[in-house]
């Protein structure tokens, strides 16, 4: 039965037993005041059953009544004692005071029973929520259990990631109304509660708050639950969406960190292992030195002791990135000149300027450059030996210094050669570069983009005019003191 005709039977009813108590008074021949007390609680039983707009109904009618069946002169409506007049307006105001009075109580204790349910909903939710969440993934079980508290038939979670279009459907239950997603959005962007009326209760929009920012969006549809439990039950999802990503961010962070180890361990077991037979190797090529004198012997030893060498600094450059990302070295920068730079990388690659010319060029307003010095040392000699790799034999290698052009408070240091360069229409950036020689893009340059990234700075490559490439690092550039001169300019 609809409300609207529920809440006409109890009308008609109420008004049945009014004048079923009158029938029977006048059977009696009840006199007014049994009548009277008997009318007050018809007035208040129906209170307890009906509604108020019944009830108040209901006093009006037993004032009536009370006035046409008992007070003289009867079957009128006129009274001609004055002291009726008290009575009848007595009774009219002790039936409508009382119904008030039992309706309040009535709607206090369902108050009072509703708020006891939801507290009890609210519990359950809560213990759901956090338990379901323990283990990754489980937050959409999580959702749909917290919907069914609320007493809603459908709807959903919608988490966010970047912004609030880039929305995730972590659970959905029934079909998806049209323009939700930008119902969503809005929620997200006004911060603010939505509500639709719908065949069975309403729809309601809740934004997932974490302090100002909204990561999400718990959708209830055809729900009859107040608002307050509907936010609270938001709330506690809130909660539990961010509890969830935090475990999820923990398994990653442990996960990284298993991983860290051990690729540490792997690395110092790798580098001990080929430590000891590089160092024999090199003895061994020491000795041979002082016994043979053929010229293509010896350059033949020079070819191995120069790749043994650049092996050796793979695997010392290779220790290096990873005590940098296990955070056990920490770099630290000091104003370098690059002149020192490229100087220690000569004296690093003997065989290399041996073999072919290495200019050094420093500009003159070139300031110093704020590194680690051994890590830029290592970046300069990777580029060199890949410069080295690609190009011809004879052909010189440029060591360039200066000012960045776009930026004052960085300096540029260029390896330039004049090798094959880049494949043609092949992008030449420091995030796909990829030269036609695979010493290009080996592990030399993954080094050195690594150890500048340490650094504060960045390598790029690009063809160079005239044939080759030029690989360059942009670094921080060491602050000066101001002087006293600068001071008064």
């Amino acid at each position: 039965m609809r409300p609207g005709a529920k809440r006409l039977v109890r009308l008609v009813l109420a008004q049945a037993l009014i004048g079923a108590l009158t029938v029977a008074g006048n059977a009696v021949h009840a006199n007014a005041a049994t009548i009277g007390f008997t009318f007050l609680i018809a007035v208040l039983v129906i209170a307890v059953w009906t509604d108020l707009p019944t009830a108040l109904v209901t006093s009006v009618v037993a004032t009536l009544c009370y006035n046409f069946f008992y007070l003289p002169p009867v079957r009128t409506f006129t009274i001609q004692d004055p002291s009726n007049w008290v009575a009848l307006a007595s009774f009219f105001i002790a039936s409508v005071i009382t119904s008030r009075l039992m309706l309040r109580a009535r709607t206090q204790a369902e108050d009072a029973e509703a708020r006891q349910r939801e507290v009890e909903a609210l519990y359950a939710l809560s213990i759901d929520l956090f338990t379901a969440t323990n283990r990754i993934g489980a937050l959409g079980e999580a959702a749909a259990r917290a919907l069914a508290n609320v007493g809603a038939s459908g709807g959903g979670l919608i988490t966010f990631g970047k912004g609030q279009f880039d929305q995730h459907v972590v659970s959905w239950n029934g079909p998806r109304i049209d323009g939700a997603d930008d119902l969503i959005a809005g929620v997200a962007r006004h911060k603010r509660t939505l509500e639709f009326p719908s065949r069975h209760g309403r729809d309601v929009y809740l934004p997932l708050r974490l302090g100002e920012t909204v990561i999400g969006v718990l959708v209830a549809r055809q729900t009859e639950a107040t608002l307050r439990a509907l936010e609270s039950a938001a709330t506690l999802v809130a909660l539990a969406v961010e509890r969830e990503r935090f475990l999820a961010e923990s398994a990653h962070v442990q996960a990284l960190r298993e991983g860290d180890a051990l690729k540490t361990s792997l690395l110092r077991a790798v580098s001990h292992d080929l430590a000891s037979p590089l160092t024999a190797i090199t003895l061994q090529i020491e000795r041979l030195r002082a016994l043979v004198s053929e010229p293509r012997a010896l350059s033949a030893l020079d070819s191995i002791a120069e790749d043994t060498g650049r092996l050796h600094r793979r695997i010392e450059n290779l220790l290096a990135m990873a005590r940098l990302e296990a955070r056990s070295v920490v770099p630290r920068p000091e104003p370098t000149p690059a002149a020192d730079l490229f100087r220690a990388v000569r004296e690093h690659l003997p065989l290399i300027v041996q073999s072919r010319p290495v200019e050094v060029r420093v500009a003159d307003d070139c300031p110093d450059v704020f590194v680690d010095p051994s890590l830029a040392l290592e970046i300069l000699v990777n580029l060199v030996e890949n410069a080295h790799q690609a190009s011809p034999a004879g052909e010189r290698i440029e060591l360039t210094a200066l000012r960045h052009p776009l930026d004052a408070q960085r300096v540029r240091l260029e390896v330039s050669d004049r090798g094959p360069g880049f494949r043609v229409g092949f992008p030449a950036t420091d995030d796909s570069a990829g030269p036609s020689d695979t010493s290009r893009h080996g592990l030399g340059l993954e080094i050195a983009r690594s150890l500048a990234g340490a650094s504060g700075g960045h390598v790029t490559l690009s063809d160079r005019a005239g044939g080759g490439a030029i690989a360059r690092v942009d670094l921080p550039a060491a602050e000066l003191p101001v002087t006293a001169q600068e001071v008064q300019e």
